[in-house]
C-alpha cells in the first residue's frame, strides 16, 4: 500500500445493534475496493473481521476489527464493531479514534437498542453520524416506516440522501437524491 498524506486517510466505524450487517457491509467494501477477492460471509464464519473462534462459536462480533482499503486516491481505516450491549465498549473505543460513524439499521426490525446506544455515544463524543438503512432485500424489509422512524427519534437532520425503488425480493436500486440518478444493480 502507498503512503497517504493526512488529508487522504479517512477513518470509520460502523454502529448498529447486533444483526443490522455491519461485518457484511465491511465485507462488501473491501470486496468493492479490490482488497479482497471473494466476498466471505458470517454464515460460512470466513469474512476478514470476524476471524476467531469465539466469533465463528458464537455468529457475531465480540471485539472491533480493523480493516483498511484503498478507494480513489485515499486510504479508508474501517473498525467494524460489536453490536451487542455487553460490547459496547468497543463502540466507544473506536469513537475516540475516527472521523465519522455510519450507523447500520436493519429495514426489518427498525430502531433497536445498539440503534440507541450507538446514537447516543456518537452524540456524547461529537462524531458526525450516518444513518444506512440496510437489508432492504429481505422480504419483511420496510424503508419507509424505519426511516420515519429515525426521523421521528432522532430529529429534523435526518435526510435521505439515497433510497429504494423497490424493497423485498425485488430490490436491485436506489435514487441518488443529490444527483437525481438511479442506480440498478445487477440481480
Amino acid at each position: 500500500m502507498k503512503t497517504y498524506s493526512p488529508q487522504n486517510i479517512r477513518n470509520i466505524v460502523l454502529l448498529g445493534h447486533a444483526g443490522s450487517g455491519k461485518t457484511t457491509l465491511a465485507e462488501t467494501m473491501l470486496f468493492e475496493s479490490d482488497k479482497i477477492r471473494r466476498r466471505g460471509t458470517v454464515e460460512e464464519k470466513n469474512t476478514v473481521s470476524d476471524n476467531t473462534d469465539i466469533e465463528h462459536l458464537r455468529g457475531y462480533s465480540v471485539s472491533s476489527s480493523l480493516l483498511h482499503l484503498e478507494w480513489r486516491d485515499e486510504k479508508i481505516n474501517i473498525i467494524d464493531t460489536p453490536g451487542y450491549d455487553d460490547f459496547i465498549g468497543e463502540a466507544v473505543a473506536a469513537l475516540s479514534v475516527v472521523d465519522s460513524a455510519v450507523m447500520l439499521v436493519n429495514s426489518q426490525t427498525g430502531i433497536e437498542p445498539g440503534t440507541e446506544m450507538g446514537w447516543r455515544k456518537a452524540q456524547e463524543m461529537n462524531t458526525p453520524l450516518i444513518f444506512a438503512i440496510n437489508q432492504l432485500d429481505h422480504q419483511k424489509a420496510d424503508y419507509d416506516k424505519t426511516f420515519e422512524q429515525l426521523k421521528h427519534r432522532f430529529g429534523s437532520k435526518v435526510v435521505a440522501l439515497q433510497y429504494p425503488l423497490t424493497v423485498g425480493p425485488t430490490f436491485n436500486a436506489i435514487v441518488d437524491v443529490r444527483r437525481m440518478v438511479m442506480y440498478r444493480f445487477p440481480a
